[in-house]
């Protein structure tokens, strides 16, 4: 937009041109012949411009004055430059002038004294010389006038070292913020794509570059140097983007971290930032990839976590801080706590400590896998792989049965490429062979190795083996003809019928687990995955879970004793499931009528009878599908397997059970079921029915109360004082009796004012709503005070699992090409990563954000 106005400033109207007119349009030319206003009342008109999308010369505010057009020189693109050095820029402007076509016809210097009077004189900058002679004839001003006086010795040593000048550059027609904005998508391509930062030096992409635009091209710093300065420049910027959208979030700023090790060997500190925004959307945000120096002690994490917190200013405004459930973590919170608040106690920090749900988790299956010293056998195996003793590997996985047979024959499946191809082209040939009875093809699918450091890795070992077993009972029978014996697998490796059936067991009681992994680690909107509710709810889900296997598999007859060898029973954990606790549970429903064949692969496919020949349909749908044809898996299994199976339930439940009873240490868990408007207190009356249990939802209640008068009671209280008019006095000798009835009144206006917004929440039916979050603020008029505790509890997350998948991105970025990359780059390229994939900052915006 061009502003367009009489050159003449001393033109005034004829009495014929003056006579007044109604029209608009004669006003608006009217207007257009006033007197032109100064420059810089044009400049700063100029500064609530927006620019388009892809600005050229012709978007850019143009400045007009007596018939001459001009442009910030600061808006036109100059690559190389360094700025304006000169004295006189103290006291003017500098412009570009364009002629008619809009092209640069040369670079003026205008003085700030003379526009200030009305009367700007401009003044070419080729030399300075001119605008100088101006300043000190007309303004009295030189350049000892304006700097502080310096000593001879100075100034001699200045004019000694003064460096020669730059040569002129050319002026480009191309506007700074286009180049500005170019520059940030290139950054922005780089942080999102872990390409290293010499990318845009590539002789070929700066080729195609120069084809599309030659001009644009070579006013875009695509230096490496140049990419690192500009991340860093926009990663400042955006800080504050950031840090403003946390102080309108409309809960308070939940945080979780985690420890990681790098491919280069740094200590690694995620630290991520959870709340709900100002619109009511659930967020994530990382503040920090930091490393971590010197111990990992609970004080030395504290100390880093709190250097953070303060970093971003968010200490007065933090809720609760979700971790693992390392010992060395429930330390770090204490210090860390007490740093943000002296006054705190042991009782408060567990109140804010969070547990992920999904280290729970995991916990529980390793437990159910590898019994009560999982992380032991864990390390054996290890140091075993790390020693090379492959022998010795075989026979310790060997030890966990069926399971452990598995992994040793799936790893020598995987630890050769010729192993693989002929394993992928027996499963072409068992396809073919079948005539494709079931739906789908498993033919391309590949067996999974466990990974003990991914949560359910072996639930997906377990679940791939069972739909390729057929696959694996031909490769292993393909190489039973081979002479050399190291190209077999081991007898004591080979799944027998009643492995595999106890594999399909295993595989329907991790099933829960790995579904209850996948649900509460995503983001959802409304009532979807992710929320705090979900961990006391999916804990009962489970230990209900448990229970039904427990008693389906504890029918422990003295026959099954006497078949099963005592050493055996011993190995896996019997005499530990005897002495485990119970519950009277009837066998659910679900087994009544449960009768099935062993694990074969039609069992993890629809079979369909069209794919029959014609021929065979007939005969088919003949045969006797009666119960009594098919077999039991609970009659058939050997007792030393149902023993197996027993003992891995009961470390499982004893494990999910553990926690379950430290759930209890903060009364979040609960109250973010209370709640939710969908369940309510009636979810836990209706779950908790023994005479026990009926205790732990007075506990539930009794311990949300506690807890909203603690925290948020306290400051309605401080609100409502404020309001209040001073309460009038006695007498001295009424003193103290005064005081006493003061105190039983604040008491008695805080039962009946904010508690009473829980109990009236208490007594609501159960609400049809799928959006807790939303029925809240809906209702935020009618429960002031209980809808900021309710909305701090839905932003909580349920896991921690925002910083596992960062470590996860940032091991991306460090290859074996970009290790020596340093920990501060590393924490801003992940943070914008996660901020502009997450809708924090936009990158490339004109206007900026």
């Amino acid at each position: 937009m061009s502003y367009l106005r009489t050159p003449s400033s001393s033109s005034r109207l004829s009495p014929e041109v003056s006579t007044p007119c109604p029209t608009s349009n004669f006003l608006s030319a009217f207007s257009q012949l006033s007197q032109p206003t100064t420059v810089a009342k044009q400049l700063e008109e100029a500064a609530h411009q927006d620019l388009p999308v892809n600005p050229t010369i012709e978007d850019l505010p143009k400045i007009v004055w007596k018939n001459r057009r001009f442009v910030q020189e600061a808006s036109l693109a100059r690559k190389g430059a360094k700025g304006r050095k000169s004295w006189i820029r103290s006291h003017g402007m500098f412009f570009i002038e364009l002629n008619s076509q809009d092209q640069p016809i040369g670079h003026v210097w205008c003085c700030s004294r003379c526009d200030t009077n009305g009367r700007p004189e401009f003044f070419s900058v080729q030399a300075t010389s001119s605008a100088a002679d101006h300043l000190r004839k007309s303004h009295r001003i030189t350049p000892t006038s304006q700097s502080s006086p310096r000593d001879d010795d100075s100034a001699i040593d200045l004019d000694s070292h003064t460096p020669p000048k730059r040569r002129r550059l050319d002026q480009s027609t191309i506007p700074k913020a286009k180049v500005k904005a170019i520059q940030e998508l290139s950054v922005g391509f780089v942080i999102d794509s872990d390409v290293p930062f010499t990318i845009f030096e590539h002789k070929f992409l700066k080729e195609l570059f120069h084809r599309f635009d030659h001009e644009l091209a070579l006013q875009v710093p695509w230096s490496s140097s140049s990419m690192t300065r500009e991340l860093q420049r926009i990663f400042e910027s955006k800080v504050d983007v950031v840090r403003a959208e946390l102080g309108t979030a409309l809960t308070k700023i939940h945080v979780s971290f985690d420890l990681w090790t790098s491919p280069n060997r740094l200590s690694i500190m995620a630290v991520f930032a959870h709340f709900i925004d100002k619109v009511g959307c659930q967020q994530s945000r990382l503040l920090a990839l930091r490393r971590q120096f010197g111990t990992h002690s609970g004080e030395n994490l504290a100390h880093t976590l709190f250097s953070i917190i303060q970093q971003w200013g968010i200490g007065e405004r933090v809720g609760t801080v979700m971790s693992d459930n390392l010992k060395a973590n429930d330390t770090c919170l204490s210090y860390f706590f007490r740093q943000l608040d002296p006054s705190i106690k042991a009782a408060d920090v567990k109140a804010h400590r969070m547990r992920c749900y999904g280290h729970i988790l995991n916990l529980v299956a390793r437990a159910f896998l590898f019994g009560k010293d999982a992380e032991s056998f864990e390390l054996e195996s290890d140091i075993n792989s790390m020693r090379g003793l492959a022998e010795q590997d075989l026979r310790h996985w060997r030890s966990k049965g069926p399971i452990g047979k598995l992994h040793n024959i799936v790893k020598f499946i995987r630890s050769s490429s010729q192993r693989s191809e002929y394993f992928k082209r027996i499963a072409h040939e068992e396809e073919y062979e079948g005539y494709r009875l079931s739906e789908e093809s498993t033919a391309e699918l590949e067996v999974v190795l466990d990974n003990e450091t991914r949560w359910n890795s072996t639930y997906m070992m377990i679940e791939r083996a069972l739909r390729k077993q057929t696959d694996i009972r031909a490769f292993i029978f393909a190489l039973e003809g081979e002479q050399d014996e190291a190209k077999r697998i081991p007898a004591d490796d080979i799944l027998s019928n009643e492995d595999w059936r106890v594999l399909g067991e295993v595989n329907e009681i991790l099933k829960p687990l790995y579904f209850q992994t996948m649900r509460a680690q995503g983001w959802g909107r409304g009532d979807s995955h992710g929320r705090l509710w979900e961990v006391l709810v999916g804990m009962e889900y489970l230990l209900e879970h448990f229970e039904d296997w427990k008693g389906f598999y504890n029918e422990v007859t003295t026959e099954t004793i006497r078949e099963t060898n005592l050493d055996d029973l011993e190995s896996i954990g019997l005499r530990e499931f005897e002495s485990r606790p119970t519950r009277a549970r009837r066998r659910p429903a679900r087994f009544d009528d449960e009768m099935c064949m062993a694990h074969q692969r039609s069992q993890t496919s629809r079979f369909t009878i069209a794919a029959l020949p014609e021929h065979s349909r007939t005969e088919y749908d003949s045969v006797d599908k009666s119960p009594s044809h098919q077999i039991s898996p609970m009659s058939s299994l050997p007792a030393d397997h149902r023993a197996y199976i027993r003992a891995s339930i009961n470390n499982g439940w004893k494990k999910l059970d553990e926690y379950y009873n430290k759930l209890g240490d903060s009364p979040l868990f609960a109250a973010a079921v209370i709640l939710h408007p969908r369940f309510g207190i009636s979810w836990l009356e209706a779950t908790w029915v023994t005479e026990e249990q009926v205790a732990w939802v007075r506990d539930a209640k009794a311990g949300m109360k506690d807890y909203f008068a603690r925290w948020y009671q306290r400051n309605q209280q401080i609100d409502t004082e404020q309001s209040k008019p001073a309460s009038m006095g006695t007498g001295k000798e009424d003193d103290h009796y005064t005081q006493w009835i003061n105190s039983r009144t604040k008491k008695a206006f805080a039962t009946s004012g904010s508690i009473s917004e829980l109990d009236k929440y208490l007594r609501l039916e159960p609400q049809d709503t799928q959006d807790p979050i939303q029925w809240w603020r809906d209702h935020k008029h009618t429960f002031p005070t209980l809808s900021s505790f309710a909305l701090d509890v839905f932003a909580i997350p349920a896991m921690a699992t925002d910083c596992e998948r960062q470590f996860s991105l940032a091991k991306l970025t460090l290859t074996s090409q970009r290790l020596a990359m340093g920990a501060d780059t590393l924490e801003q390229v992940h943070c914008l990563k996660n901020w502009v994939r997450h809708g924090g900052v936009r990158l490339g915006s004109w206007g900026g954000d």
